[in-house]
């Protein structure tokens, strides 16, 4: 019994705080401005979190602008991370611009996170042009990757966003660019490139002369074969326009780090940065030839 009393205080001065909490949320969520001026005025924190979201996050998620512009007047923090992340993450789609607009004028930081990308890797991912408009000139990165390594570029290429694309490249997107390696491939040390090939490439390639393709083209005679023709593969635009023999350099480039290097490639993967490591890998793939093209 005792131990019932002593619970009792602190439970009382618990239920306001969640009182108001479950108030302003509702209000959010309904975007009734009267009930948010309200639960505010009785003391709401309004930047409380129901667990999941703030109610700055809940009015913009469900398009209530008039109750998230309240709600920022109020002093609400438009950069208040939640579980499903930042408001700005809310804001993405084209029935949402306004939203958007709002919160990066009330100081959003365009770069925000979202659960594992970047709000501009959202605005491509939903194919709204003016939403990575309003981020990009707000200062979004063009160049940023996600967790798992996509750019915005290879993001809008690989689905087909020609209008995204273009906008990218036209401001500030950068394509790295390997230092040339042809002439280490004489100094390579060809079996530590076929170790990185057999655990690395070969889940997804072949690398027999009568072997047939895997996820990925068979890369036997890859050196100095014509881009992306091996028959029963389908390519991507990347590849299908880019033109010639698989050189040395063009293995080089697009190894690097495929997704940035040349966006759009359908073999999303990190890539070889490490240059002894791209450079032994080369040197192996020269090998699987009867004719190994010749060294620099």
């Amino acid at each position: 019994m005792r131990v019932s009393l002593l619970f009792i205080p602190l439970l009382l001065l618990h239920i306001p705080i969640v009182s108001h909490a479950a108030a302003i949320h509702d209000a959010a969520m309904e975007g009734d401005v009267a009930a948010i001026t309200a639960a505010l005025d009785a003391g709401a924190d309004v930047d409380e979190s129901d667990g999941s979201a703030t109610p700055l996050y809940l009015a913009v998620f469900m398009g209530h602008i008039q109750a998230a512009k309240l709600l920022m007047e109020r002093g609400a923090d438009v950069n208040a991370q939640t579980a499903l992340g930042s408001p700005l993450m809310a804001a993405m789609g084209i029935d949402k611009i306004d939203l958007l607009n709002l919160l990066l004028d009330g100081g959003a930081d365009p770069n925000a996170d979202g659960s594992s990308q970047p709000a501009l890797h959202a605005a491509v991912n939903l194919g709204c042009l003016d939403c990575v408009k309003a981020l990009v000139e707000a200062g979004a990165d063009v160049n940023a990757r996600a967790e798992d390594g996509k750019t915005p570029l290879h993001m809008a290429k690989r689905g087909g966003q020609r209008e995204v694309a273009d906008y990218l490249m036209s401001h500030g997107v950068v394509l790295p660019t390997p230092a040339p390696i042809s002439m280490k491939l004489a100094s390579a040390n060809v079996e530590k490139g076929r170790t990185y090939f057999t655990r690395v490439c070969g889940p997804c390639h072949n690398a027999e002369p009568t072997g047939g393709n895997k996820i990925g083209p068979n890369l036997w005679s890859v050196v100095g074969r014509d881009k992306a023709t091996m028959a029963d593969m389908r390519y991507s635009d990347a590849l299908l326009s880019w033109e010639g023999v698989w050189t040395y350099e063009d293995l080089n480039k697009l190894l690097l780090e495929p997704m940035a290097t040349t966006p759009g490639v359908y073999m999303e993967m990190p890539g070889v940065s490490d240059e002894t490591e791209r450079v032994d890998l080369i040197a192996y793939l020269r090998t699987l030839s009867d004719k190994p093209n010749p060294l620099p």
